[in-house]
């Protein structure tokens, strides 16, 4: 008669053997959700100053109060950002023929923190282009 096997711990090790790969997962998804949601809304904000600055009157710190406006919520007031209009005037479509294009760019760090994977920083972008009117 064969010998009875005990195989009352193996479910245990296969919990363990699983649940790294579970952890990394789970956090990676909701850092990714995370970030994707920061990087939606440096889009959004770049794109209402690039809406404001079309416009002759708007000056360039319109254009940035707007963006700023536009980042609530998006990332703590604190925090770093950096935010570019181009072309650099003051007044970036004042006396430009119709069709010149403006363009504002959004730029923050994003701090990142997944266990089992290791933690970082990157800089993200959003971009927002328009037609001065």
């Amino acid at each position: 008669m064969p010998a009875c096997r005990d195989e009352r711990g193996a479910a245990a090790v296969e919990f363990a053997l699983v649940v790294p790969i579970l952890i990394l997962l789970i956090f990676g998804i909701a850092w990714f959700g995370i970030g994707y949601n920061r990087k939606q809304g440096l889009q959004a904000a770049a794109r209402e100053g690039a809406r404001l600055a079309a416009l002759p009157q708007s000056t360039n710190t319109d254009i940035t109060a707007k963006v700023n406006s536009a980042l609530n919520g998006v990332l703590a007031a604190s925090s770093s950002r950096t935010i570019t209009v181009s072309p650099a005037d003051t007044r970036p479509c004042d006396l430009k023929p119709p069709g010149t294009r403006v363009t504002v760019t959004v730029s923050a760090p994003f701090t990142y923190d997944v266990p089992l994977f290791g933690n970082g920083t990157m800089t993200m972008t959003g971009r927002g282009e328009f037609l001065c009117e």
